[in-house]
């Protein structure tokens, strides 16, 4: 490092910690700002006295992170269309008849009597009801005894316990 530089460095260096001190100090009214200038110049003679090396690995450190940054957000905004998109429905109305078949039969639904009783193949079927869990209406359950998926649909369930 030239010495210039060097001198520079501890010219804002000194400059911070005065700042600092004229704000921590109880003769002067200035705080805040004081403290703000005098992190300014502590920062910027840190950085001259950093010397090249290191401040080249601080802007790549820095890029690096917001390159990973960017990365997720892509990732997670693509993991969020797949998992909105999944199977789009050919038809808008079969969470509406999925929710009237889910009262006639008590509130308990698995994918093969939706896909059955509505005539519809099963990944329609399971999008019409990954569609009825993202609003709220379903929730999604596992029958130990008879080893597979079911939904509940608590508004129908209640319903009938009640009468």
């Amino acid at each position: 490092m030239k010495r210039a530089s060097r001198i520079t460095g501890w010219v804002l260096v000194a400059l911070g910690g005065l700042s600092i001190f004229v704000g921590a100090s109880p003769l002067f009214p200035i705080y805040l700002e004081a403290f703000a200038v005098g992190a300014v110049f502590f920062g910027a003679g840190a950085w001259v006295l950093a010397g090249k090396d290191l401040r080249d690995t601080i802007r790549r450190g820095l890029e690096a992170s917001r390159q990973a940054r960017r990365r997720s957000r892509t990732q997670s905004r693509r993991i969020d269309e797949r998992a909105a998109g999944g199977t789009p429905l050919r038809d808008p109305l079969l969470p509406v008849r999925i929710l009237k078949l889910a009262r006639e039969r008590s509130g308990i639904l698995t994918l093969a009597e939706v896909a059955m009783a509505l005539e519809v193949p099963l990944d329609q079927a399971q999008a019409g009801l990954e569609a009825c869990v993202r609003a709220g209406n379903a929730l999604p359950d596992y029958d130990l005894t008879r080893g597979h998926a079911i939904y509940r649909f608590e508004e129908f369930t209640r319903r009938m316990r009640r009468t």
